[in-house]
């Protein structure tokens, strides 16, 4: 028995003797003083990072809250500045996640379960991208400056916030991975102008590295140069940076570079131009979206407006619509007041569930796919949808006098942010692989509704005779796509411009060939003109 309890008395001296130890022995009690001033510390650092996140929620808040009052009291005020709609996608894209991260603790679980819930709505990367490359085309398009745009300030509209330096420097960095150094230029030099203490996960180094590669691709190696000499005294020891300093100062040596310092011949491929200038047509297409243009003299006083009942029609006998002639070759005009706002409200409610990316068809491959050049989501309407659509649809029938008997369905477009479609015809051409069927015929007409008013931008502008109509709630355009030959106008491509500031609803009516044999006679000429009355 003695044998068996030893080890056990000896297990219980031991353990006596060490936990008596810590009172008996300063060295044992500075040690734990030292642990427990470690343990202080750690919990003040606990406390700190608490009160921080704490601080981050409210601020957060604060910023939110204040947002989203502002918004509720006019939404498509809100929603139709380009800034805000940037801001909106950031916010529920990116800084939302922040607040998820922030929101750890036990009083988070409701939060981050709704959060998880919604989270699979949330904006994505390439929704931010996309919001990003809107601002660059509402840039380019409308000739908006940098800072201005940055500050929120729109033609004669301010956003309710302004981009931070974070969003200035994700569209640089951006610009600067598509090798799109003219704007990557100009935002990184708007991110060096901003202050420093905007600066999160970037430093002002990354910033004047990005800008001095993009400055000296866009061919200003003087910019370049000076760039890289502060960055080397901000980091003498960066062998990279030493060795662009040698490599500009060798370029300018060699080409004998003026105080502009322009580049002659030096990687031309990367010599940066605003995507314009490499499609002469782009070129049009922005100014007349720039500018209203204004027609000649001789052109615009022979235009007349009508009370227009199409030859007597009984539906139109005692009620005419107000029709304007826009343009008289090729034959285009807009009937105001042609749909009631009850009229669009039930429209704009049908389609809003049913909107997709709008496509458009590869000439080469006749495929039906999106593209950048046309940003809207779109939605078809049939005629037994609602009595609104069967009704609006008949009268675009009578008061064109064309049947809609093998007309497309009315289709409903809502424009994004920066929303557009560039230059094209509303016909297929005899090159383009995708040919409307025989039963149907081409499109020969377009009635394009315009279901909101849009403060800037939006227009819908015609190339070769340069006119703009600008989008009025309630009214259409009309003109014909085919000479009464059936051959195409090319004088009808037309382009929507961006929508600067304002929510761009519109609709229109494709109407075919095929059951118009009695209502738009053929020509005794083959070249006759394209009119509509």
């Amino acid at each position: 028995m003695f044998s068996i309890v030893k080890p056990l008395l000896v297990c219980l001296l031991v353990s006596s003797v060490y936990s008596e130890e810590w009172f008996s022995s300063l060295g044992h009690m500075e040690e734990l003083l030292r642990n427990e001033v470690d343990l202080v510390s750690s919990l003040e650092k606990y406390l700190q990072a608490e009160y921080s996140r704490l601080d981050k929620i409210r601020n957060t808040m604060t910023q939110f809250t204040d947002i989203a009052s502002h918004a509720k009291m006019d939404t498509d005020k809100y929603l139709s500045h380009p800034i805000n709609q940037f801001r909106l996608i950031k916010r529920m894209g990116y800084e939302w996640r922040d607040v998820e991260q922030l929101l750890s603790g036990d009083n988070s679980v409701d939060f981050v379960e709704t959060f998880k819930l919604k989270q699979t709505n949330f904006p994505t990367e390439g929704d931010l991208k996309g919001s990003a490359q809107a601002l660059l085309r509402l840039q380019d398009t409308y000739k908006l400056d940098t800072k201005d745009l940055a500050d929120g300030a729109i033609k004669e509209s301010k956003a309710d916030q302004s981009l931070t330096a974070e969003d200035c420097y994700y569209i640089g960095r951006e610009t600067y991975l598509e090798k799109d150094y003219y704007h990557c230029k100009i935002w990184m030099s708007q991110v060096l102008a901003m202050s420093e203490k905007q600066y999160t996960y970037f430093t002002k180094f990354d910033v004047m590295d990005h800008l001095s590669y993009c400055v000296s691709r866009t061919g200003n190696l003087q910019r370049a140069l000076k760039l890289t000499i502060q960055m080397m005294e901000m980091d003498p020891s960066n062998q990279r940076i030493q060795g662009n300093y040698r490599y500009y100062q060798k370029l300018m040596g060699s080409n004998r570079l003026g105080e502009d310092g322009n580049l002659s011949q030096i990687d031309q491929d990367y010599m940066a131009e605003p995507p314009v200038e490499r499609r002469p047509e782009l070129a049009i297409y922005e100014r007349l979206c720039r500018v209203e243009p204004k027609l000649p003299v001789q052109v615009d006083s022979k235009l007349k407006c009508y009370y227009w009942n199409n030859n007597n029609h009984p539906r139109l006998v005692i009620a005419p619509v107000k029709l304007e002639e826009m343009y008289p070759s090729p034959h285009i005009v807009r009937f105001h007041d042609i749909v009631s706002d009850k009229e669009i409200e039930v429209i704009q409610r049908l389609a809003k569930p049913r909107l997709y990316r709008a496509t458009v068809q590869n000439p080469i491959t006749g495929i039906l796919e999106s593209a950048d050049y046309r940003v809207s989501k779109s939605a078809w309407l049939k005629d037994y949808d609602d009595d609104v659509v069967k009704r609006v649809c008949q009268r675009i029938e009578d008061v064109t006098g064309l049947s809609m008997s093998t007309a497309e369905d009315l289709q409903v477009a809502n424009y994004g942010m920066g929303g557009q479609y560039e230059p094209h015809y509303d016909y297929a051409r005899e090159s383009d692989a995708g040919q409307f069927d025989e039963e149907i015929g081409n499109r020969i007409a377009t009635f394009l509704f315009y279901f909101t008013d849009i403060s800037y931008g939006g227009s819908t502008v015609f190339l070769t005779p340069e006119i703009s109509a600008k989008p009025i709630k309630g009214s259409a355009v009309f003109w014909y796509n085919l000479y009464p030959s059936g051959k195409g106008d090319l004088r009808t491509r037309h382009a929507a411009c961006p929508v600067l500031t304002g929510i761009k609803w519109v609709g229109n009516k494709w109407i075919h060939e095929r059951g118009q044999e009695f209502n738009r006679l053929c020509g005794l000429n083959q070249n006759d003109d394209n009119r509509i009355f």
